[in-house]
């Protein structure tokens, strides 16, 4: 099969399309993909993110393309920007690159984002993923479309993309970083892999099977994981007994969903499984941004937060905001707001004994991660008049004071 023949089965793949921006580095790989889309009748356009780490090699490849795209008589989107170097240098340059594609993408109302992601580089990765421990996303490794993403060049060898830009006389820039063997692509795509496939002939075709196997499992473990959520989930929580009933790959699933694929990692969906089977009631946990509480058999979900702090402060007559809350009394009221601690104590109204706020809260069963935010509305003695909206204290039942939660 010549080299037009396999771009239009990979492009077959793909949803149909008209217009695409080409990701362009001015390497042989996305020249080739641009030259081909265009050699196919597509309306492209070139977009090169100039990351300004190679010094004059990075503005001699920024000409380049400009050049080309005029040669061509193609629009072309280019900018310079500077990648921040804390962290992982790989991952800041790839969410800069991606960012700008997805901007040009929109401005010239494009239909998908081509990147030249070969056969050659989805070894790499499900290689890679494979040795970090990964789960059945990682060894499925990239897709011909993820969504705004296509890959046409996904089942094309390196080689055969190197062999066309020399039948079509087509000139490339090569990258000297590519050399590099402190980034860990380049360390397995010059050593490790190089050694494998001396070891293991046909490496590319298990490979490829081992992809095509998990990608046909994974479509079906995520449809039982979107079955379950929608009938499990309510409001951000779930019963943990029903979710400890699940296959690994299901649950892993399940919190991919909620979490995103994004930065998420075996590791922490094995900790995260092993906090809801097996933590108490009262017991959180942090993964990326959401916290997931236990509370009476239930896991909670949400946004961590930074309220758990709020001070205490004096309910004034034009109102205060605290929390979530806003809070108003009459003049010549001493009346404060404060968060709760352990030994409250209150008679709620209708009652004549104390009550432990923590038992009054674990009746109206109110999660430990929410009771922080609950106003404790106090005289200046520090008696407890009122909890919230929920209940007045007995001596404070005539207390004038406004609550209102703003976002309920």
């Amino acid at each position: 099969m010549d080299f037009i023949k396999k771009l239009k089965s990979g492009l077959k793949k793909i949803s149909p399309f008209k217009k695409a921006v080409v990701a362009v580095s001015a390497g042989a790989d996305s020249v080739v993909l641009a030259f081909a889309l265009k050699k196919l009748g597509y309306d492209i356009v070139i977009a090169h993110l100039n990351h300004q780490l190679r010094g004059e090699e990075s503005d001699g490849d920024d000409e380049f393309v400009k050049n080309m795209a005029k040669d061509w008589g193609i629009k072309c989107e280019v900018k310079k920007v500077r990648i921040e170097k804390t962290g992982n240098l790989e991952n800041n340059a790839r969410t800069a690159r991606y960012d700008f594609l997805e901007e040009a993408r929109i401005k010239y109302k494009a239909d998908f984002i081509a990147v030249a992601h070969h056969l050659d580089d989805q070894i790499e990765t499900i290689l890679m993923h494979m040795a970090r421990g990964a789960g059945l996303r990682g060894q499925r490794g990239m897709e011909y479309q993820s969504g705004k993403i296509i890959r046409p060049f996904l089942g094309i060898k390196r080689q055969e993309i190197l062999d066309y830009a020399a039948e079509q006389g087509l000139k490339y820039r090569t990258d000297s970083s590519n050399g590099d063997l402190s980034y860990d692509r380049n360390f397995w795509r010059h050593l490790v892999i190089p050694y494998l496939k001396n070891q293991m002939p046909g490496l590319g075709s298990r490979i490829q099977k081992i992809s095509e196997q998990a990608n046909k499992k994974l479509v079906s473990i995520s449809k039982k994981a979107d079955v379950w959520i929608s009938k499990k989930m309510d409001c951000g929580q779930f019963a943990r007994a029903d979710f400890n009933k699940l296959s690994d790959d299901i649950k892993s699933e399940i919190l991919i969903r909620i979490l995103g694929a994004n930065d998420l990692y075996a590791k922490d969906l094995n900790a995260l499984s092993d906090f809801i089977k097996t933590s108490q009631s009262g017991r959180r946990m942090t993964v990326k941004n959401l916290t997931f509480f236990i509370e009476h058999g239930n896991v909670l979900i949400g946004g961590e937060t930074h309220k758990n702090d709020l001070p205490k402060a004096k309910i004034t007559t034009k109102g205060i905001r605290w929390g979530d809350w806003k809070i108003k009394s009459p003049d010549r009221t001493n009346l404060y707001v404060r968060q709760w601690k352990q030994g409250d104590r209150f008679v709620p109204s209708g009652m004549s004994g104390h009550k432990k706020l923590q038992d009054f809260f674990t009746d109206k069963k109110i999660p430990r991660h929410m009771r922080n935010q609950i106003p404790i509305i106090v005289n200046g003695k520090g008696d407890i008049i009122a909890v919230g909206n929920l209940r007045r204290a007995e001596f404070g039942k005539n207390s004038k004071f406004e609550i209102q939660n703003l976002i309920s």
